[in-house]
């Protein structure tokens, strides 16, 4: 488990995927539209522009949201802002979005280690260190992004982790807690190469640990619901309307 603030609640939690909007996604509006409707979190990820800024994108080419073959790193920050995606937004970095959003927490994936910097700076800059998670798939990547930091962040587990947690719960190894030592969450989806991850067993020898569970990416109300009963602290979803209703969120 991780002692930090950003895991403060002990209630369920949503997380808006790429603050989605259809067709929008990791712009200042769909974060908006996220927010407004009772996200929790905003899930985003992040590259490094040609000069070092993070950038919030998926992808790292801009084929399927603005048109263009261009990768993320091969633009600098100046001509990415100018680009208007296929929904006629623009791009937003990950400093802007902090600024924008002061009350807002965000769940960073860091897409590629040429995005580290910038997303340190972006967090240190807007002194974000309580409202954000920081984690990658690549284990290498997150743990170099963990060091930068003056004070610490919050974290989930890299793939490697996830599966080795896995692994171990299977060989009935008893108490997980020393292997999840400093990791906030699982962040999972309910089955990776044939296994079921959704498994309440494992939900429950995991939660032990006092390490979280979300399940993504879940856009089904049942589903939801299901695993919610199943132990899950948070639903990372592309519907963040339907989740509040579905969990019961709404005031």
């Amino acid at each position: 488990m991780q002692e930090h603030p950003y895991f403060a609640s002990d209630k369920v939690v949503v997380l808006a995927h790429r603050g989605f909007t259809p067709p929008a996604e990791n712009t200042e509006g769909a974060i908006q539209h996220a927010v407004s409707a009772g996200a929790d979190i905003i899930e985003t990820d992040v590259h490094g522009s040609k000069d070092g800024i993070a950038v919030l994108s998926h992808d790292p080419d801009l084929v399927r949201i603005a048109g263009i073959s261009s990768k993320v790193s091969e633009l600098s920050w100046e001509e990415l802002r100018k680009l208007k995606l296929k929904d006629g937004s623009a791009l937003l970095s990950l400093q802007d979005a902090l600024r924008i959003f002061p009350q807002t927490k965000f769940n960073i994936d860091i897409k590629d280690s040429s995005a580290i910097e910038g997303t340190v700076q972006a967090i240190e800059q807007n002194n974000a260190h309580e409202r954000v998670l920081v984690s990658s798939f690549s284990n290498k990547t997150r743990k170099a992004a963990l060091k930068c930091f003056t004070r610490p962040v919050a974290t989930s587990a890299s793939a490697t982790v996830v599966i080795s947690t896995w692994l171990l719960f299977k060989l009935g190894i008893n108490d997980l807690s020393r292997h999840l030592s400093g990791i906030g969450a699982l962040q999972i989806p309910t089955s990776l190469f044939g296994i079921k991850l959704d498994n309440p067993k494992f939900i429950h020898k995991v939660s032990s640990t006092g390490t979280q569970i979300h399940f993504w990416t879940i856009n089904e109300a049942s589903e939801m619901q299901r695993l919610v009963k199943l132990g899950a602290n948070g639903i990372v979803t592309d519907n963040t309307s339907l989740a509040i209703e579905a969990l019961g969120k709404t005031s």
